[in-house]
């Protein structure tokens, strides 16, 4: 077994300090040596997870229970992280975690969630204390230098209640953050922060709020200003971040398809380097990006816009979730099947925006769409009405996709009432200003 480090792998005092933890193993220094690469440590790819609050709750018990806490982790730290990503067990109660593809918040983040599986599986229950995730800056021969993460920066709404008994007994809980390849591209996310009791979901991470304005100056029609702000998207079964929608504000009302061409490339220009952005600094996060149908139908428009992506071309692939807009009845099946075939490979996944009415969904079903999207003015969610036009839209959309999501929701105490009539995913409305 490997040996102790000289202190345990949380951080009580919750002081900022830098601490060296000691390595006596030479099984456990060997395979240091994989992710000890500087400029690997620099991005934040190396993190510590403590299992000190699963070990103290055991008591007496944990000696003969620690092989089965260890199992677990570990089982939920290869099916989060994938094949590429690289821990192992440092002595009883902490691992290093080195994630592939991920960096800095995202990697945290990922670690972050993999620990309140656990916590919540053993324990019954998430608390701050508990949450023991050291940022790893430095590895020389048997010494890890290491830094405690913000907790206060990776909040997130409340749990979502334990799927297995507390203590552990009695089947494996199901894993926070989903598994990509299971044919739900809102899998490719990366998960943001744990989950605390009792807290709203008022607070926005990285990216978030971010606002983009473009002067477009369309041929033959007025220039208007467009506002492209940045919105966090709430998985309503996880009770986390998954994602990140584009918001637009500011287009004329009833556009035309020349409109709606420059609307597009606006976006998708700033999508492609947001993304290029993320993939430098901190991994992939996955991003919801909305264009015309119109504008996918038109071969010219079609290809002006790819052109803008090449240098991000893979990380597409990875993490850039298509939506469809201006799905409304008239828009003929078979069409739309041709061109969800034409970009299908080119995204993480293809979604559609819809317009509220049977006839709009009735047009959709069948096309392959791996989820289907509401604007919420549509579906005016407030008001003594709201919740029960909400459901009735859930119920019409059931079984269309995996996915059923609610963008620009007016208020964020409406994501309890979204997931309570049916939706899986939302997003809150962006700022007007």
């Amino acid at each position: 077994m490997p040996g102790a480090p000289n202190n345990p792998s949380g951080d009580p005092s919750g002081s900022g300090a830098s601490r060296v933890d000691r390595i006596a193993s030479a099984a456990a220094t060997a395979a240091l040596e994989r992710v000890s690469d500087p400029e690997l440590l620099r991005s934040g790819a190396v993190n510590l997870i403590g299992l000190d609050a699963i070990r103290a709750q055991l008591g007496d018990r944990w000696e003969a229970k620690r092989g089965r806490v260890w199992e677990h982790l570990e089982r939920e730290i290869e099916r989060t992280i994938g094949p590429g990503g690289v821990f192992v067990r440092l002595d009883d109660a902490s691992y290093l975690v080195a994630t592939a593809g991920m960096t800095g918040f995202a990697a945290q983040a990922t670690c972050l969630t993999v620990l309140q599986e656990v916590l919540r599986f053993f324990l019954g229950e998430l608390k701050p204390a508990d949450m023991r995730v050291r940022s790893v800056s430095a590895i020389q021969g048997g010494e890890i230098v290491s830094a405690p993460v913000d907790l206060a920066r990776l909040r997130a709404p409340p749990a979502a209640a334990p799927t297995a008994a507390s203590g552990g007994s009695g089947g494996m809980a199901a894993s926070a953050l989903a598994s990509p390849g299971g044919g739900d591209p809102m899998a490719v996310a990366s998960p943001i922060g744990p989950l605390h009791e009792g807290e709203a979901p008022d607070w926005k991470p990285p990216l978030a709020g971010r606002t983009k304005r473009v002067d477009l100056e369309p041929p033959k029609h007025p220039p208007f200003e467009l506002r492209i702000t940045v919105e966090p998207v709430w998985s309503l079964k996880r009770g986390i971040i998954t994602s990140f929608v584009l918001d637009r504000a500011g287009a004329p009302p009833d556009a035309p398809p020349a409109v709606h061409e420059e609307i597009d490339m606006a976006v998708f220009a700033y999508a492609a380097g947001l993304m290029d952005e993320q993939k430098r600094q901190m991994g992939d996060l996955a991003l919801h990006v909305p264009l015309h149908f119109t504008s996918l139908a038109t071969q010219r428009t079609r290809l002006r816009l790819l052109s803008l992506t090449q240098p991000v071309r893979e990380t597409m692939r990875r993490a850039m979730l298509l939506e469809i807009c201006g799905l409304t009845a008239g828009v003929p099946p078979s069409r739309l099947i041709e061109v969800i075939g034409l970009v299908r490979s080119l995204f993480a996944g293809v979604l559609g925006r819809v317009r509220p009415s049977r006839a709009a969904l009735e047009a959709v079903k069948g096309c392959g769409l791996r989820g289907v999207v509401v604007e919420a003015p549509l579906l005016a969610p407030q008001g003594p009405d709201g919740e029960t036009r909400l459901r009735a839209f859930a119920q019409a959309a059931q079984g269309l996709s995996p996915n059923l999501v609610i963008h620009g929701l007016p208020a964020q105490s409406l994501i309890d009432t979204a997931a309570a009539t049916g939706f899986t995913h939302a997003s809150a409305a962006g700022d007007a200003g």
